[in-house]
Parts: structure tokens; C-alpha cells; sequence
């Protein structure tokens, strides 16, 4: 019979503890939670100041932009959650950081710095859209420039206003953090690898969806606005079912959150599920025109919308299988 050496060194469990999974997986949501409440003040805010100073009748504007406000609002959080998050987590693993110390003075540093970088920002590219609308109108393809500036503006705003804030903090706090022992093996849930896709999946195709209905002149043609806000609601299904796509896939725990392969995923996903619509969108338009009562075309909308989402299932395994699958390999047992 073969026996323990009671003489051996007592060796550290492969495994990392519970509290370092926690701490690793609960840090990232607290930058993105920090995000969330300074963006509701300045949005919140400016929409309070513009309401008591009333410049232009804005209390009479505002029940009918107020869709339309609020839905550009929740749709921009979602592409900042998401960069936000893969900028924690790249940040982290690039410097070796177990632990971001002190927690609660970067939350509150970044939430300071995004508010004062925001004001900055908008204030800045307030005054320079005033020469742009100026140049803009005067030109045939106006609508196409202004869905042009639309995104390069929450792009200046998202990198200058919100990333570039955090990445400051972090870079001043990085000595005080607490680093990785050496050896020690890290680990995450890996359900943030899954919002994390499911968050860039979700925000890009908000965003080609927005710049295709102004183009086409649908979300800013009616009275109310409502039609922005039921195309953010549209994109709640999807990021349902790529995040629980990609969940499944993925073991309970993972050593690497990788950014770089994370935002690679949603974008071949998007990609992917961009050119299945354009065929889907073909078809369509055949059966249609060549059908006599257009009371059907509903008929015809219906069942490629539906395989469209299911479409999404096994696209988004696929492309996590690809991009991730070195996590897949170092789980496997």
C-alpha cells in the first residue's frame, strides 16, 4: 500500500481561491456601474438645466424628442458598457493586476473624470457642429453626412469622454494595485466573456441600425420618436440569445479574458449575421414584388426574422469555438 510522504511540501491548490474569483469577476461591473451613474448625471442633468432655462421652448419640444433622447442614451451605454469592460479587463491582464487598490477611490476618480472629460468634449464638438450643420445642409447628400457625423461624434465622445478618463486613472493607480503572485493562476467567470460579447454584438448592430433608419428617414420623421425606441427594444432578443449562446459554450471559469479576441467574436459574428439578412432581405423583396396582394408582405417578413434570431445560435457558438478556443482547450479535461 502506497502512502502520502508525510515529509513532502504541502503544495498550493491548482485552483484559485473563491474571493479571487469574485474580486476578479466583480471589480470590472463595478467600472461599468461607476460609467452608468455619471452618465445618468450629465444626461439627467443637462436635460434638467435645458428645462429650467427653457432656451427655444424646450419644455414644448421636449415630449417629443424624448424618446428619441432616451434611446440614444440606453443604446450609447451599451457600447460604453462594453468598452468599458474590455478595457478593465485588458488593462488588468496586460499588467498583471490581481487586484485594483484603492477600489473605491478609482471608482470615484473615474466617475469625477468622466463627468468633467464629457462636459469638455460636448462642449468642444457643440462648437465645432455648429460650422458642420452650416456646411452640411448645403449639400444634396445632407442626410448621409449627418449619420456620418452622428457616429463619428459618440465615437469622439466615447474614446476622449469615457476611455480615455479611465485609462488615466487606472495608469496613475496601477503601482498602488495589487499585483499577481508569481505562478498564480487567475480566473473569471465566464459569463463576462459572454456579456462582453453579447454587449459589443448588441452595440454594433444598434448603431448600423440607427444610421440606416436616419438615412431612410424613419426614426426622425415621426411626431413622437417612438420608432427609436422600439428599434433599441429590437435588440434586446439578440443580445439574449448571443450572451446565452456563448455562455454554454464556455466553461464555468476561464484563465483569460482575452479583450482583443472578444471584440474579434462580435465582430465576425456581426459580420456573419449581416450577410445572412442582406440574402434573407433579397428574398424577400422577390417574394414580394411578385406577389399581387400587399396585405401579405407581413407573411413574408415573418418567417426569415425568425429564422434570422435562430440564425444567431449557432453562428455565435461558431465564432466562439473559433476565437476562443484556446480557453476551450485549457479547460478541456
Amino acid at each position: 500500500m502506497i502512502s502520502d510522504n508525510p515529509f513532502a511540501t504541502p503544495q498550493a491548490p491548482l485552483t484559485p481561491s473563491a474571493d479571487a474569483v469574485a474580486a476578479t469577476g466583480r471589480e470590472p461591473l463595478l467600472f461599468v456601474a461607476a460609467m452608468i451613474v455619471a452618465a445618468a448625471v450629465v444626461f439627467f442633468g443637462s436635460t434638467a438645466v435645458q428645462w429650467i432655462l427653457d432656451l427655444g421652448s424646450y419644455r414644448e419640444r421636449l415630449p417629443q424628442y424624448l424618446p428619441s433622447m432616451l434611446a440614444n442614451w440606453l443604446g450609447g451605454l451599451v457600447a460604453y458598457a462594453a468598452a468599458v469592460l474590455l478595457l478593465v479587463h485588458y488593462q488588468r491582464e496586460r499588467h498583471g493586476i490581481a487586484s485594483f487598490k484603492p477600489l473605491a477611490g478609482l471608482l470615484v476618480g473615474f466617475g469625477v473624470a468622466y463627468l468633467i472629460a464629457t462636459m469638455i468634449v460636448s462642449t468642444a464638438v457643440s462648437y465645432l457642429s455648429v460650422h458642420f450643420y452650416q456646411w452640411a445642409f448645403e449639400q444634396d447628400s445632407r442626410t448621409l453626412w449627418m449619420a456620418l457625423y452622428g457616429q463619428v461624434n459618440s465615437l469622439i465622445n466615447l474614446i476622449l469622454g469615457c476611455l480615455l478618463p479611465l485609462w488615466l486613472v487606472l495608469r496613475l493607480a496601477r503601482s498602488r494595485c495589487e499585483p499577481m503572485a508569481s505562478g498564480q493562476a487567475a480566473a473569471l467567470p465566464s459569463w463576462h466573456v459572454a456579456l462582453a460579447v453579447a454587449l459589443c454584438f448588441t452595440a454594433l448592430i444598434y448603431k448600423l441600425f440607427t444610421v440606416l433608419g436616419y438615412a431612410a428617414l424613419y426614426l426622425y420623421s415621426g411626431a413622437d420618436g417612438w420608432q427609436s425606441l422600439f428599434m433599441l427594444s429590437s435588440c434586446v432578443l439578440p443580445f439574449v440569445i448571443v450572451m446565452t449562446a456563448v455562455r454554454t459554450h464556455l466553461p464555468a471559469q476561464l484563465s483569460r479574458f482575452a479583450a482583443g479576441r472578444v471584440l474579434a467574436c462580435a465582430l465576425v459574428l456581426l459580420a456573419l449575421w449581416m450577410v445572412a439578412i442582406v440574402l434573407a432581405s433579397d428574398l424577400v423583396a422577390f417574394a414580394a414584388y411578385n406577389s399581387l396582394n400587399s396585405s401579405s408582405l407581413p407573411l413574408y417578413l415573418l418567417p426569415p426574422a425568425i429564422l434570422l434570431l435562430a440564425l444567431l445560435w449557432p453562428l455565435a457558438r461558431w465564432c466562439t469555438g473559433w476565437f476562443l478556443a484556446e480557453q476551450l482547450a485549457r479547460s478541456a479535461p
